[in-house]
Order: C-alpha cells, then sequence, then structure tokens
C-alpha cells in the first residue's frame, strides 16, 4: 500500500498545514475535525464487524490528542462505550485542542486523568485501545507517565490503534524516543511519513490505513 504514495517530512506537513490554512482558508479546526471522525469511522467498521463495543482513548497535550478527542466524540456519537484518559490540566491546551476537549465534557464522556494503578487494572474491561498520545511535534524521550501509559498499552493485548504515528516514534528518522506504542494498524493522516519507509519501522506500524482528511490537491502537488 504505501508504495503508491508519497513520504512526506514533519517540515513539509507543517508547510502543507500552513498552506491549507493561509491559501485555501481551511482551518486547523476542520483538519482535525476531518482527522479525528475519519479514524473514528474507521475503528466503527473494525469494531461492528468484530461485535466491540467498548473503547479506551489514550489523548496526549497536543493535536495528536485532540485528533483523539475529536474520534471520542464520534465514536461516542455512534453508540460505543468511549473512555477517555488525559495527562494534564486543560489549561494546558491549545484553543483547537480544548474546544474538543469540553465538547467531550457536555456530551458527560467519561474522562479520566491518567493514574498507573487505576489505568492497569480498569484496561483489561476495554476491546480497543486507542493511541492519541503524541504525533510528529515529539523530539524528545518519553518519560513518566507517558512512558507508564505506554507500557500499559503495550502489555494490554488488545487491539491498537494509533493515530497519525505509534507514540514514541520520530515520523522523519524513525528514532524510538525512549519508548513506542506497538499498535495492530497504523491510521496515518494525510500521508505516510517519512520514517515509514525504513524496515524496522515497517514493523513496528501493524496494518498501515492513509486517512484522507481533505488537504487540498493543489498544496500537495508543490511538494
Amino acid at each position: 500500500m504505501m508504495k503508491h504514495y508519497k513520504f512526506f517530512t514533519s517540515q513539509q506537513i507543517y508547510k502543507i498545514d500552513k498552506l491549507t490554512s493561509e491559501k485555501f482558508l481551511i482551518p486547523q479546526t476542520i483538519l482535525m475535525e476531518n482527522a479525528g471522525r475519519s479514524v473514528a469511522e474507521f475503528v466503527k467498521k473494525y469494531a461492528q464487524k468484530n461485535r466491540l463495543n467498548k473503547i479506551l482513548i489514550f489523548c496526549g497535550p497536543g493535536k495528536n490528542g485532540g485528533d483523539g478527542f475529536v474520534c471520542a466524540r464520534y465514536l461516542f456519537i455512534y453508540g460505543f462505550k468511549v473512555y477517555v484518559v488525559t495527562f494534564v490540566d486543560k489549561s494546558c491546551y491549545s484553543n483547537i485542542v480544548l474546544q474538543n476537549y469540553e465538547i467531550l465534557e457536555r456530551l458527560r464522556v467519561k474522562i479520566q486523568r491518567f493514574d498507573y494503578k487505576k489505568i492497569k487494572r480498569i484496561i483489561s474491561d476495554f476491546d480497543i485501545i486507542i493511541d492519541a498520545i503524541f504525533g510528529i511535534g515529539l523530539s524528545r524521550p518519553i518519560e513518566g507517565v507517558y512512558k507508564q501509559a505506554i507500557e500499559i498499552i503495550n502489555n494490554s493485548n488488545k487491539i491498537v490503534f494509533s493515530i497519525d504515528i505509534p507514540s514514541g516514534l520520530n515520523g522523519d528518522t524513525g528514532e524510538i524516543l525512549g519508548c513506542a506504542v506497538k499498535p495492530n494498524y497504523t491510521l496515518t493522516i494525510g500521508f505516510p511519513k517519512y520514517s515509514f519507509k525504513l524496515s524496522h519501522v515497517k514493523r513496528m506500524l501493524g496494518k498501515l490505513k492513509v486517512v484522507d482528511i481533505g488537504y487540498p490537491l493543489k498544496v500537495i502537488k508543490i511538494f
């Protein structure tokens, strides 16, 4: 599948995001909405086919976490039992991420601040795990609660979906930044990341699916 796509670096993707917003007036809110909804639709089809209902979503502090919040909203609306795990106070979120977090609050989706003992205890109750902890913006080794969360995910023996890129993987170099999620599926946003060419990275992605979020073709062709 990957050979049919061009591979993009993090800097190229940042530029595509910027041009999409500035030249075509498609704001980041729409791109995040499209990303989260498209991921939710893929997970929905998988879950319905396999008769799975309980979904645990780990949402990090940045835009990847925002994609996770949107995904959580749609899965909740679709009727799944959704439980969201966060890592920071909501005052730490950017406006676009905060907006999607607060929508979940209004919908009364279950949201839990990460607690190692509790999450380790309850994870067996879930059918599917979604990793929305870190995206392509990660540049330093994972530690603390994030490392604990990844350890729990990797030891869960559950079906795991990573949004955009497995958390802990550098999208450009393929370096594992301390530790990384080992998903069954990687639902990459827009395009495969540059490091997905590398053999050791291919082995850790699980099944790779490219999620279309509506980037204008005119912007993509520039790169």
